[in-house]
């Protein structure tokens, strides 16, 4: 792995510490940040950031520990993070769909020192709170008498006093970990130092162009990098007004973005499909709105050119992973556009394309995507094997496979990997086959994604069963799933075979099963 380029860093602390600075120093009272009917200016954000700075380190938070936070889009959230940077500890957001298996296993690989979770998710959390009773544990909205024993809430952080000076820590000090599903099912840690998730921040900024005169709609969850680092933070790098929101329904963006004046969106590809089949249903001028970006998945063709008749103008599409916490290509926003393409390379972004051997493509060649930034992530939490894969030669391998053309841009192909895309978020299958593989009616299971117009992809189980199927199978089966799967996880559809088709050296044939499944639910909807 290459040796992180280290940025100066300032009297506030690093880069990423010091993300505030600039708007607090010279828009201290313009609006920061309008969450669930609550809104902060810069300076009160900055001043509510350093109390919860204070209230971690007088629950003995120190610099390094790490603080897991399962929360929704909302300003506790940005506050826990934000927090965790000052004082130089690491940040740890959960998914808001994991279950509670999910919450207590990524918690304890970690060895986290605090959770913060939102109240609604407390039968989540109660696993973790027995097997780790004396770490502290905060609610975000409920009352000290709603509070379990043990359990503060989180107006009692603030309570601590405000720590105005940051915790000196080094560029190459990790700050962030998000987890991500890798091809095994066994969810991977990314974890970023001050200087990689720092500059996911600023290559977005560049790539979007934000200002301080933007109002940004975040509608992506900021427990994944999407929302986070290529939205919530370049904006509040640069002053912007921050619309924070959880993947609203399209009649609430479009009234959000009328009353608002929202300059700019960001929300899944999938989620694009249902704001653009609003639009056209419920035609509404939106005169402010100068940019919208469609992530977590293929923009396809013929959406593309519906938005553009919608608007006059071409969303946003690029391609990004967890492991640089923000994009790789992004088409230009003003300039030389090539419908179906990911664009160019990202500022300081280095791609190459290979083939089997490593050996460079030649020009519309398809091979793997490699990648090189000047500040790459530290690896794996605690998972070296996983890291060195990743970096091979000092590049970072995608599992992406595409070309490059003439021009220099990069053109998507497909995926080495297993994982099903649904809505921008990893299902693993392995995952899936796992936990349908304990049911005890249940042979062996391969799990396959669908693609579907909305969702993109979703998950679908051909099943082997030890017994005949009878009415109730599958009703006790999907049942099943969902106490050990987060929702999105559990297939749509379920198809029973006597027996799983097998490749010449005996391993499930995954691509027999995909035909299958691509026949049986042709034109099938979710």
């Amino acid at each position: 792995m290459e040796t992180q380029t280290v940025m100066q860093q300032s009297e506030q602390g690093t880069p990423l510490q010091s993300l505030l600075a600039t708007a607090v120093a010279e828009r201290p009272n313009e609006l920061a940040i309008r969450s669930q009917e609550r809104s902060v200016t810069y300076a009160q954000l900055d001043r509510l950031v350093g109390q919860v700075a204070a209230g971690m380190l007088a629950l003995e938070v120190e610099t390094g520990d790490r603080v897991a936070w399962l929360l929704p889009n909302s300003l506790e959230a940005v506050l826990v993070t934000l927090a965790c940077y000052r004082i130089g500890a690491v940040a740890v957001p959960l998914n808001y769909r994991y279950v509670s298996d999910d919450v207590l296993e990524i918690c304890e690989r970690v060895d986290s020192s605090l959770i913060v979770f939102q109240g609604d998710r407390l039968h989540l959390v109660k696993s973790l709170l027995a097997a780790r009773p004396s770490m502290p544990a905060i609610a975000v909205g409920l009352d000290s008498f709603e509070a379990p024993k043990g359990v503060k809430t989180f107006e009692s952080l603030l309570a601590a006093g405000e720590m105005t000076t940051a915790a000196t820590v080094a560029e190459t000090d990790p700050a962030l970990i998000l987890f991500t599903s890798g091809s095994t099912g066994h969810p991977k840690g990314v974890t970023h130092s001050h200087a990689s998730a720092f500059l996911s921040i600023d290559t977005s900024r560049k790539v979007f162009d934000f200002t301080a005169n933007d109002v940004v709609l975040v509608g992506k969850p900021i427990s994944h990098a999407g929302g986070l680092q290529t939205q919530l933070f370049p904006a509040l790098t640069v002053g912007a007004r921050v619309i924070l929101d959880m993947r609203p329904e399209p009649a609430d963006a479009v009234r959000t973005i009328v009353t608002e004046g929202v300059t700019e969106y960001g929300l899944l590809a999938s989620d694009l499909l249902d704001f653009i089949e609003y639009l056209e249903a419920n035609p509404t001028e939106l005169p402010t709105l100068t940019n919208c970006i469609g992530s977590g998945d293929a923009v396809p063709a013929d959406l593309h050119h519906r938005f553009r008749d919608l608007f006059g103008w071409e969303v946003m599409e690029g391609a990004g992973m967890t492991e640089i916490a923000g994009y790789y290509a992004m088409n230009p926003r003003f300039g030389q556009r090539k419908w179906g393409s990911l664009g160019l390379p990202t500022p300081g972004t280095e791609i190459r394309v290979v083939r089997a051997d490593g050996e460079d493509c030649d020009v519309g060649e398809t091979g793997e995507i490699l990648l090189r930034t000047p500040a790459p992530i530290l690896g794996y939490w605690n998972d070296e094997t996983a890291t060195a894969e990743l970096f091979r030669g000092g590049w970072l391998h995608t599992g992406d496979l595409g070309r490059l053309d003439d021009d220099g841009y990069v053109w998507f192909v497909g995926r080495k990997k297993l994982i099903i895309v649904r809505r921008g978020s990893n299902i693993a299958p392995p995952e899936v086959e796992n936990v349908l593989d304990e049911y005890p009616l249940v042979h062996a299971t391969v799990v396959v994604g669908l693609k579907d117009p909305r969702d993109g992809q979703v998950p679908v189980a051909c099943v082997a069963l030890l017994h005949e199927q009878d009415e109730t199978t599958e009703v006790q089966l999907r049942a099943y799933a969902s106490e050990h799967l987060a929702q999105y996880k559990n297939p749509v559809h379920y198809l029973y075979v006597d027996e799983l088709p097998r490749t010449s050296t005996g391993k499930y044939d995954r691509h027999a099963v995909q035909e299958i499944v691509a026949e049986r639910f042709a034109g099938v909807t979710n």
